[in-house]
């Protein structure tokens, strides 16, 4: 959307000056204020799609503020600021000019159902469409999630496999708080990858040893592995944690 904006206003001015100001497409709520400041610079159709752009942008980013607004709510709450000191902040006031918890309250309502709402979650009507947007991005995400895990399936399944032999053999330090959980879990699971699902899943374990295992190492200040092929081993297996 924003480099469409930009190629609008370049392709119908000459006026290289004021194209000089442009944020840049990163900057996303500085290319809304460019655009609408210089919206009537265009003309005709550009006009016109630059509009629907603007309607776009800022429908984004005031979907995409809304994890964050509800953070601050739910951190600010936590360091016990009142509802009504919020309304207040936010300018939600009654009809006396008074702070007004309750609409607070439902704004915090609306955000969580927006952020973390369900698809069959309908106390927000408003906010239906972006949680069935967020449903069909979740199911794009596990689809490529999926797709990505089959293809490195193989690679992952012997590294896998070549981690749990040295755990087995004792090269690899694990806490003894947690008796090898990761590399534990790893060993029930290796053996039954049935569908491209669970074959993706298998990511999850390895990182799970891998996290574990390096974390250990630093608050041990040890080793992770007690021979060059052990670490090895983990250094392969982490490496294929990270492309995927």
């Amino acid at each position: 959307m924003a480099a469409r904006l930009y190629e609008l206003h370049r392709d119908a001015s000459s006026d290289e000056e004021y194209l000089e100001l442009w944020p840049g497409d990163r900057e996303l709520f500085g290319v809304l204020s460019f655009a609408q400041e210089h919206g009537n610079r265009l003309k005709g159709e550009a006009y016109r799609a630059a509009a629907v752009l603007r309607m776009q942008l800022a429908e984004w980013l005031r979907r995409a503020a809304d994890p964050f607004q509800l953070s601050a709510i739910d951190d600010a709450r936590a360091g016990g600021t009142s509802w009504k000191e919020l309304a207040l902040k936010l300018k939600y006031l009654d009809r006396n000019g008074e702070p007004n918890p309750g609409s607070a309250m439902n704004l915090r309502k609306r955000l969580y159902v927006a952020v973390k709402g369900q698809p069959d979650d309908r106390r927000q009507p408003q906010v239906a469409d972006l949680i069935d947007r967020r449903a069909m991005e979740a199911r794009l995400a596990e689809a490529r999630f999926i797709e990505s895990g089959e293809a490195r399936y193989a690679e992952l399944d012997a590294a896998a496999r070549n981690l749990l032999k040295h755990y087995e053999a004792g090269e690899i330090h694990t806490d003894p708080d947690d008796d090898g959980f990761w590399l534990e879990q790893l060993a029930e699971v290796v053996d039954d990858r049935r569908d491209a699902s669970e074959r993706a899943n298998l990511v999850v374990y390895v990182r799970g040893v891998i996290r574990e295992t390096f974390a250990y190492a630093r608050r041990s200040e040890q080793a992770p592995a007690t021979t060059g092929e052990a670490r090895q081993a983990l250094e392969t297996a982490a490496a294929l944690v990270r492309a995927l």
